[in-house]
């Protein structure tokens, strides 16, 4: 017997898609739950809006610095958790999904599974992984790191601080910096005025606005008097026990520059992670080195041509960053037009007949800008390959040099080398390393006839205790039975077994 749906739908991730798609689906009448890993709704780009909107006057200062698109978010959470039929379970880990709509979820030492006709995957995206000299050091973090200490737990940091990388991100942190009476002592940026100009062909009316917030943190920097380089190159981070210094290429001419904090960006691209391991289909990019789910505009998943743990059509949409970049309103539009989809399915709605309705073409709408953004801030950090002394895999402090060597010697599939060396085995599960292995074997194979695919994904995603696995609730009858197999040999009267 199959086990009955815990839902109408269920949503995975409470980012501005995961939000929009729930509050459309439960206005409609659905019974929606929704599983994140944060306690608070928000996604990293609002994360704990709510707690510090609580939390003033204390934290009108750190408001006032992040800037009023944060707090443009807090009018969406408000919506979501008021929103009737929504069954939000905050802290809680997805370590499995699979096509037919069973999700397998992790909260404290309490696991499971749950199921729904229909389920959407608003996971979010991820910084690209950005491999140089001396990244693992303490002392070296992401920009969105940074955010996450800034808006989760009020901090700012403090030193010498050297921003570097590429993309409106940077420019952005910058400025919340700034905000902060924090002044970093260089933005180091890899695109150049050639990017910018070679980009202009892709501005779009509707993305005007976008780009003049761009253009006013980029002033708003200037008048602050932070240096700026652009063209950078041949990026390290140096030090012993910690980030003491970084060199980097500018204008022909190393630079040395004394340094207690490095922050990174490359770009931002789709946390696919959930998605291939439920067998979903993938594209590799090869100009953005990164991977990106196949869906139809409307969000609905393809199954990749491989085996897979469930048979029947395809009940999983995937939605906002985690389909395609975009930000935050652009995420929020595609939610919603996702959850229209779903129910026109259920025959909640009727189905657009003819041209787009109206959430596709928000989502066009939000999403003008994003071609010109593409041109003018291509990866910079990620482009050239790391060298052989370079830890590739920082779960496993495997080098691409030790790569290197496991690909001359034959080894031309991933999970090959995963066997070998344990690349991709530690506790990100390839997040971090994957893309870059890929380009390592398309570096070896130039010709190579087929992209990349990432390591094989098999549950469970994240760590999952013994203690939650050995309770675990909401098992399909079918797939939990237990046969014992009687391989143990007969006793034989009068042997010895143990002579």
């Amino acid at each position: 017997m199959t086990p009955a749906p815990d839902a109408d739908v269920i949503v995975i991730g409470a980012g501005p898609a995961g939000m929009s798609s729930a509050i459309e689906l439960a206005s409609a009448g659905c019974r929606v739950i929704v599983l994140d890993m944060q306690p608070l709704p928000g996604g990293q780009i609002f994360r704990s809006l709510e707690a510090n909107m609580q939390a003033r006057p204390r934290t009108n200062a750190l408001l006032s610095a992040l800037g009023p698109t944060y707090r443009a978010g807090l009018a969406l959470i408000e919506r979501f958790q008021a929103a009737p039929g929504i069954d939000f379970r905050p802290g809680t880990t997805v370590w499995d999904l699979r096509a037919d709509g069973t999700v397998g979820w992790l909260r404290g030492n309490a696991a499971g599974y749950l199921r729904a006709p229909h389920v959407v995957l608003a996971s979010g995206a991820m910084e690209r992984p950005t491999p140089f000299p001396g990244w693992t050091l303490p002392g070296v973090m992401t920009a969105g790191a940074v955010q996450t200490l800034m808006k989760a737990g009020r901090l700012k940091p403090e030193g010498r601080i050297v921003l570097a990388g590429t993309g409106p991100l940077i420019f952005l942190l910058a400025d919340q910096l700034r905000r902060l009476g924090v002044k970093p002592a260089l933005i180091a940026r890899t695109d150049r005025l050639g990017d910018k100009l070679a980009a202009l062909k892709q501005v779009r009316p509707a993305g005007i606005p976008a780009l003049a917030k761009g253009v006013g943190w980029l002033a708003r920097l200037r008048l602050a008097g932070i240096p700026m380089r652009t063209g950078i190159s041949g990026l390290q981070a140096l030090g012993g026990e910690h980030l003491e210094s970084v060199r980097l290429l500018a204008g022909g001419k190393n630079m040395d520059i004394p340094c207690d904090l490095l922050v990174v960006h490359d770009g931002i691209v789709p946390s696919t992670d959930l998605a291939h391991a439920a067998g979903l289909a993938l594209e590799w990019k090869r100009d953005d080195a990164s991977w990106r789910p196949r869906t139809a505009r409307d969000g609905r998943a393809q199954m990749a041509p491989c085996p897979s743990f469930t048979t029947g059509p395809c009940r999983i949409r995937i939605t906002g960053d985690a389909r395609r970049i975009g930000g935050a309103d652009a995420a929020a539009a595609h939610g919603r037009h996702a959850a229209r989809a779903i129910l026109a399915d259920l025959g909640r709605i009727a189905r657009k007949q003819g041209g787009p309705d109206r959430t596709e073409a928000e989502v066009r709408r939000t999403l003008a800008a994003r071609p010109f953004l593409d041109a003018a801030f291509p990866p910079g950090l990620a482009a050239r390959l790391p060298d052989d002394a370079t830890i590739v895999c920082r779960c496993e402090e495997i080098t691409a040099g030790s790569l290197r060597v496991a690909i001359r010697n034959g080894a031309a599939d991933m999970n090959l080398i995963r066997g070998l060396l344990r690349c991709g085995m530690g506790p990100c599960q390839g997040r971090n390393c994957a893309a870059t292995l890929a380009r390592l074997l398309a570096e070896a194979e130039p010709g190579r006839p087929m992209p990349p695919s990432p390591f094989r994904a098999r549950p469970p995603l994240r760590p999952l205790p013994l203690g939650a696995l050995a309770g675990m609730t909401g098992l399909d009858p079918a797939l939990a039975q237990v046969e014992s197999l009687d391989d143990k040999p007969e006793e034989i009267a009068g042997d010895d077994v143990h002579a």
